[in-house]
């Protein structure tokens, strides 16, 4: 079908100038092939960029992309901006994770001239999409518009995160020290060549390469990224799972293709060259594939000291344990993210480096006796910048022992705002009346009564970045029952967008909140009510993992009205006592009162 479209459109075209672009392995002969049927060009984007097109004052009638994957779409995308415009663009997609399930996202003016649209795709993964206009559209937006769709959720720019990496790469080329270092062969980058740094690793973009699939279950199959002829290549017994490219880049679809795999070892045997290993490495780590390996040769130091560390801190008979590997995933994610994201490296790249964005946590408390616990989990997050914004339901700030808790909290350098909303004030207005005083552009929802991970508002940032989800939060996973005294852990299927979260972990923007008035002025289930207001408005809601957060299950006093019974169906697993995550970093003195402790977390053994 995708052929068909695609031989129908250069016939139909054979009177005006056609170029043909590839990016990715595997897309020269196609587009070798598809130039020579129309006498047009043929365009090698990974090697020359778009510096052979057409300029300004010569009219394109057809432009065809050709990419491996919707990595390799995105990464040239700033590029066609050097084109002038055409009447009609095709961008094929040769694999694809989402194959055609992703509609283009149009610029906000919309297009006017636009006379048709089609999206097709083949049972092999591959899928096109063709536009034709009326009169001539810039390429870059068209381009654009179909890498966003890939990228569903908020709007971005897929330049910003594409430069990135393209700035970087040119930076490496035009040195020629890294030219030598990045060469085949020089697998150990031996003496008198520089050590690299992060900022010489091409970024990673994120909303392809990241966590959204990872898959808590896994087959006993291990992989390993081994030298073969010189070149890295993913083996998993004896057969090649992934031939990883000269350039180190991974795509979303290798990544769709080791999902499956309980852990990679990585063999620092011969490759393409340092630089490109390391943007494999760091590309996996980024997608959360749980990876290991012995000790690295100098040059891994421009992965950066964490993600080094993260490498071989397991072998892989630690990773036979599910939540240990999920555990590990997790760490390899953030450390890989954090450094080597494209946004976060734009961030830094900008003189001064741009601030994140502040997070108002809105913390909606009827109970004295709490604020001190719950401040304590507000204050030991880290890696972001937070405000508090304190609601005291139904007491004031005079209540014993509140005082003195609140001038702790900012003793220590905490932000907070507190303000008294009466005892007849309904719940769902006294969180609006929080949000009305926040001043972050993020705005998280926490409990009083939960714990809470040092990394858990970072987690959260870090999967609305990756997924473009106008809402995100925790998976409900981790339970303590204070009656029977257990810990459960229900299995629940995260990395995903999905209609629910739990309350009591939700972060979104503001303006998001701005513009359904808030959460609903109700008495319970006002979480509910939010999501049923993004859903309707046609928003989404991405899931991330849940091993950073633990619900208390009091044995009254709960909206959420349901017996211990409830959180012992399958599918759970439960422990007497108190047995978080080890992702949790649970502070002794802030566990369950009368709770059993364990020594060991961390382990589903």
């Amino acid at each position: 079908m995708i052929r068909a479209v695609l031989d129908t459109a250069l016939r139909s075209r054979a009177a005006g100038t056609v170029l043909v672009a590839h990016s990715g392995p595997g897309t020269a002969r196609p587009a070798a092939r598809a130039a020579e049927r129309s006498a047009g060009q043929a365009l090698d984007l990974d090697g020359n960029g778009w510096d052979a097109a057409p300029r300004a004052g010569r009219e394109v009638a057809l432009v065809v992309l050709i990419a491996a994957t919707p990595a390799d779409l995105r990464r040239v995308v700033p590029d066609t901006g050097t084109l002038r415009a055409a009447e009609a663009v095709i961008a094929v997609l040769r694999a694809s994770p989402q194959a055609g399930r992703s509609l283009p996202s149009p610029p906000a003016a919309g297009w006017t001239d636009l006379i048709d649209m089609r999206v097709c795709r083949s049972p092999d993964g591959a899928c096109a999409y063709a536009f034709s206009f009326t009169d001539p559209v810039e390429v870059s937006e068209v381009v654009g518009a179909v890498a966003r769709g890939m990228a569903s959720g908020r709007g971005e720019t897929v330049a910003t995160v594409s430069e990135v990496s393209a700035d970087a790469h040119r930076r490496a080329v035009a040195d020629t020290a890294w030219r030598r270092l990045s060469a085949p062969g020089s697998a150990e980058g031996g003496t008198g060549f520089a050590r690299p740094s992060v900022a010489d690793v091409p970024a990673v973009d994120e909303r392809v390469v990241n966590p959204i699939g990872f898959t808590r279950a896994s087959k006993p199959r291990r992989g390993r990224l081994v030298s073969r002829g010189g070149r890295w290549v993913l083996e998993v017994g004896r057969s090649v799972r992934w031939r990883v490219p000269e350039d180190g880049a991974v795509s979303d679809v290798a990544v769709a293709r080791l999902r499956d795999l309980r852990s990679v070892e990585v063999e620092w045997g011969r490759h393409s060259g340092p630089l490109a290993a390391a943007h494999t490495v760091a590309g996996l780590a980024a997608a959360g594939i749980p990876l290991f390996a012995g000790a690295a040769p100098r040059w891994a130091g421009g992965l950066g000291g964490e993600l080094h560390g993260l490498l071989r801190s397991v072998r892989g008979a630690d990773l036979e344990d599910e939540l240990a590997r999920e555990e590990h995933s997790i760490r390899l994610r953030r450390a890989a993210l954090r450094v080597h994201g494209a946004v976060a490296r734009w961030r830094g790249s900008v003189a001064g480096a741009l601030a994140e964005p502040v997070v108002s946590v809105v913390l909606c408390t009827r109970r004295p006796e709490m604020v001190g616990f719950a401040l304590r989990q507000v204050a030991r997050q880290r890696g972001v910048e937070v405000e508090l914004v304190l609601a005291l339901h139904g007491f004031g700030l005079d209540t014993p022992r509140v005082r003195a808790d609140v001038a702790a909290f900012r003793d220590a350098g905490h932000a907070a705002v507190v303000f008294e909303a009466g005892p007849d004030a309904v719940f769902g207005s006294v969180l609006n009346g929080a949000i009305a005083r926040a001043s972050g552009s993020l705005v998280a929802k926490m409990d009083d009564d939960d714990w809470y991970g040092p990394d858990h508002l970072a987690d959260l940032v870090l999967a609305r970045r990756y997924s473009g989800a106008d809402l995100v939060g925790c998976a409900t996973e981790y339970h303590h029952l204070e009656g029977p005294d257990l810990t459960v852990r229900r299995l629940v299927h995260s990395e995903r967008f999905a209609d629910h979260v739990t309350g009591a972990a939700l972060l979104t923007d503001r303006t998001v909140l701005e513009e359904f008035g808030g959460f609903r002025p109700w008495r319970s289930g006002v979480d509910a009510g939010l999501l049923d207001d993004v859903a309707r408005a046609g928003g989404s809601v991405y899931r991330t993992h849940g091993l950073g957060c633990v619900v208390r299950r009091r044995t009254d006093g709960h909206t959420w009205r349901e017996s211990a019974g409830y959180f012992l169906k399958d599918p759970q697993r439960h422990w007497p006592g108190w047995r978080p995550s080890a992702l949790l970093e649970s502070d002794p003195g802030d566990a369950p009162d009368g709770a059993r402790a364990t020594t060991t977390q961390g382990s589903e053994r």
